[in-house]
């Protein structure tokens, strides 16, 4: 009896997991789509993959500069953090930065991305809700984003960029604007390897998730199993599916098993039948094992009849108030590797100019070290990689990295001069948002002078 418990138990909370991961808020608007939308041909298939660096990473010493004068500024302003400038890995063909830069020595395959024209990088960004100053911040002159340096509260705006009660992502709403172009209508358009998250999470759309070992399906709930107590089991569960149900709850829930119970066994459908991957990924590399995941979700496009698709990835431990030169290593050699194959399975897949990878983080960390670490800061630097992206450059405003300075709001915090609502806006007029959209999934744009950063190419 104790073991049939256990079994039943076992069989519910799986049932609840996968549930969790169906597009089933899609499936219900499914019907308000527009009847006669537009099916996308393949060879216009595009994908944003956002990594997002939980706990915030220290951009400041992921991206250096490498002159003399803007150097002795940085190390006078880390302290004990600084890295020495013999070891920093030199930027070529920079432009828009003002000095000469560097990659954190663990990056040489970011180095080699940047330096080739694949990745690009968008300085001092950060969570805004209009232009602000030093002096306007001082003044308490300036709409803020709400509770800057939370990590909770910075997290949610800068994945959905609302300071309401209103909670729903810009890539959620921009699918609830576009879910009408794939052809599959029942597999979201946004796709997730880390669980829930705000950024995909729409009026109608919700993501769908995955993990990097691929779909997750019921044990011993098998379809095409040839043993008569399963097809039996199947049967029964089904039946129990089916009944009328009077209690809304007791109906979404049968809806959402039935739908999510499909879907799973079609989308490791379409990925059996894919050849492997011919790129190495990294081994014992978290972040390499889920980007191989989402290229062999790539690669499965065209089985799944989708035309535009996005990927949320969240890697975590930035938080680096502690340790922070060592674990800081560790991470951002992590991410170089785990870019690098990515980039590389693309061009192996024939549509690297149809993918563009990007990062984005809670906020930046403070100038200043509190002794073995930092602590939450501002503005930061983010890294954008793809075959459409004008790499090799710099885009946004290098910040000035003295302690105290025109940059630095107190303790070593830097205002960012350019926004999330345009580093977004950008990446979603590439990737096809209508126009007539921007204003409700980026509700900041309007205040600020440009909404487009210009590192794609034309």
């Amino acid at each position: 009896m104790k073991n049939t418990i256990h079994n039943r138990r076992h069989f519910l909370k799986q049932a609840a997991s996968i549930a969790l991961g169906s597009s089933t808020a899609y499936a219900t608007s499914a019907g308000l789509q527009l009847a006669n939308a537009l099916v996308q041909p393949n060879d216009s298939y595009k994908a944003l993959v956002c990594i997002f660096l939980f706990g915030g990473n220290d951009a400041f010493n992921m991206v250096v500069p490498t002159d003399n004068a803007v150097y002795a500024s940085y190390k006078a302003s880390r302290q004990t953090l600084a890295i020495e400038q013999n070891r920093l890995l030199p930027l070529s063909n920079l432009s828009g930065s003002g000095t000469t830069l560097g990659f954190h020595p663990t990056m040489t395959h970011a180095q080699q991305l940047f330096n080739s024209g694949e990745l690009a990088l968008l300085t001092n960004a950060g969570a805004l809700v209009e232009p602000t100053t030093k002096t306007n911040y001082q003044g308490n002159k300036s709409l803020l984003p709400p509770q800057l340096f939370s990590h909770n509260d910075q997290q949610t705006f800068l994945q959905s960029l609302q300071s309401t009660a209103r909670r729903n992502g810009w890539a959620g709403r921009a699918a609830d604007a576009m879910q009408s172009m794939n052809a599959n209508k029942k597999l979201s358009m946004n796709i997730s390897l880390s669980g829930s998250n705000i950024w995909q999470s729409g009026n109608s759309v919700a993501p769908y998730s995955i993990d990097s070992a691929g779909i997750k399906e019921l044990e011993n709930f098998n379809k095409k199993s040839s043993d008569a107590r399963e097809l039996s089991r199947i049967q029964i569960y089904q039946a129990l599916l089916a009944q009328q149900q009077e209690n809304i709850f007791q109906r979404e829930y049968a809806r959402t098993q039935t739908l999510a119970w499909e879907l799973a066994g079609e989308v490791k459908t379409a990925l059996d039948a894919q050849a492997p991957l011919k790129t190495a990924f990294p081994t014992g590399n978290p972040l390499a094992a889920n980007l191989k995941m989402v290229a062999q979700m790539l690669s499965a496009r065209g089985s799944l009849q989708v035309s535009r698709q996005t990927f949320f990835i969240g890697m975590g431990d930035f938080d680096t108030h502690g340790d922070q030169l060592r674990r800081h290593d560790v991470l951002l050699a992590q991410l170089s590797a785990a870019l690098d194959a990515f980039y590389k399975a693309t061009v192996e897949l024939g549509i690297s100019d149809q993918v563009t990878t990007f990062t984005m983080s809670d906020f930046g960390r403070t100038l200043t070290s509190n002794g073995d670490g930092t602590d939450h800061g501002w503005g930061s630097h983010q890294m954008i990689m793809g075959g459409a992206i004008k790499g090799g450059n710099i885009y946004g405003q290098f910040p000035d990295l003295i302690v105290g300075g025109k940059d630095d709001i107190g303790e070593g915090r830097i205002i960012p001069t350019t926004s999330m609502d345009q580093y977004a806006a950008t990446l979603a007029s590439w990737y096809g948002l209508p126009a007539g959209n921007f204003a409700d999934v980026f509700p900041n744009l309007a205040r600020f002078n440009s909404a487009d950063l210009g590192f794609f190419k034309s």
